[in-house]
């Protein structure tokens, strides 16, 4: 088996995701920032004072000699490590080791992997599937990808295939004709960086000139002083990652290619060369904000706006968040499908506020029994399935968790004069 970067970093996530590293933030992100260096082939020149700056947080006049805080973290992640092998590891296909004397991890196909029958190691395109999904989920979660990644799957996955039904095709019936590349981009919103503290974040701004309007961050950099910030986009919520395992997992059984990006890197070339599906709110796409598409309906930071409002219709629906608990709520989430800049090539956008109700909107348009129902909402009089739409999702979660959604209302928008020639 060749141990290729992404097989690496879907081990690296099992071992931070057991209970061995269930206790401590530390050691999961010293183990995940030692194994970037080591795939990277950095780890090399990483010194204990290179460390205790880039992952400890040090500032430049951190001495080792005063401060063992590296060497003493570097022991104990050792022992995790070796705990979790002893105890946890079962079946893994890599051994992960960090040999005394360095910072350099090794990464060995374990002996039970190795010892398997032939069958036990074939890359068959379900299981070539599931670890691109799994290293998907990774790379989201931790915010690695700095550029564009492309996934290729074999259009033979037949275990996939099976899951389309003809409502499904119905809705992604614009990516599967076009020649154009597929784009995914995840939303990625903007937090503050106190080097050497951590990261705030103020859920009404996703904009760096906006945030020294801030109230909330004025009150933090009152509290913490005259400090250095920076601005980050590392991470994006969990309800947008799996959103995005949806997706690229349906529609990688059909297209041969499909690229994934964030948000604040994504290039107006790239939004006008390629057919777009945005996961996450508008205000954390913000290409989504200045492209100038006709909309009826807009997500706002408490509801969504209804612009057009057809006969009982509401002109506005609220999210309810549970003040004392902001992973519980029913919130209502936008399912969009639009011409692309200009009218040509498409957008999908797949946006709610909570995270949890963007899940759940992936949902309807990737899971057959939700699509037919949505399917059955969308269709005209004469049983068309319109090209362009806004459909509104009720959601209600609990702990993060979409445990109930329900079809709201939709709108149908006519073709633009520039779609129909494309």
């Amino acid at each position: 088996m060749s141990l290729t970067a992404d097989i690496i970093r879907t081990q690296i996530d099992r071992m931070v995701r057991s209970k061995a590293f269930e206790a401590s933030e530390v050691h999961r992100h010293l183990l995940q920032y030692l194994a970037e260096k080591s795939i990277s082939g950095e780890s090399d020149r990483l010194k204990e004072y290179v460390i205790g700056l880039e992952a400890f947080g040090k500032p430049s006049t951190y001495d080792p000699k005063h401060d063992s805080i590296v060497r003493l973290q570097i022991g104990r992640l050792r022992q995790k490590i070796s705990d979790y092998y002893q105890n946890e590891a079962t079946g893994d296909p890599i051994v992960v080791a960090l040999p005394k004397g360095g910072f350099r991890l090794e990464f060995k196909e374990s002996i039970e992997n190795t010892a398997g029958t032939p069958n036990s190691t074939r890359w068959t395109p379900q299981r070539l599937l599931l670890i691109l999904t799994i290293a998907l989920a990774v790379a989201i979660g931790w915010a690695t990808i700095a550029t564009v990644r492309v996934v290729h799957i074999r259009h033979d996955a037949s275990g996939a295939v099976g899951r389309w039904n003809p409502e499904l095709e119905s809705i992604w019936a614009p990516f599967l004709a076009s020649d154009r590349p597929v784009l995914l981009c995840i939303g990625t919103p903007l937090f503050v960086r106190f080097p050497g503290l951590g990261f705030f974040r103020d859920p009404k701004v996703n904009d760096w000139q906006e945030i020294q309007k801030s109230g909330r961050f004025a009150g933090v950099l009152k509290s913490l002083g005259d400090k250095d910030i920076l601005p980050s986009y590392a991470y994006t919520g969990t309800g947008e990652a799996s959103a995005a395992i949806l997706v690229s997992t349906l529609l990688s059984t059909r297209r041969r290619e499909i690229a994934l990006t964030r948000s604040n890197i994504l290039s107006w070339e790239q939004l006008v060369d390629n057919d777009t599906v945005f996961i996450g709110p508008p205000k954390f796409n913000p290409q989504l904000q200045s492209a100038g598409l006709s909309q009826d309906l807009v997500i706002e930071p408490e509801g969504i706006r209804n612009l057009k409002p057809q006969p009982g219709e509401p002109s506005f629906v609220p999210d309810h968040m549970q003040l004392s608990k902001q992973s519980e709520g029913e919130t209502c989430a936008l399912i969009s499908s639009l011409p692309g800049p200009s009218g040509v090539g498409h957008l999908m956008v797949i946006a709610g506020n909570a995270s949890a109700d963007t899940f759940a909107a992936a949902q309807w348009i990737t899971e057959p029994w939700r699509a037919t129902e949505l399917a059955g909402h969308l269709r005209t009089k004469t049983g068309d399935f319109p090209r362009y739409y806004e459909a509104v999702i009720k959601v209600a979660f609990r702990q993060g968790i979409p445990v109930n959604s329900s079809y709201l209302l939709h709108h149908v928008h006519a073709a633009p004069r520039a779609a129909t020639k494309h």
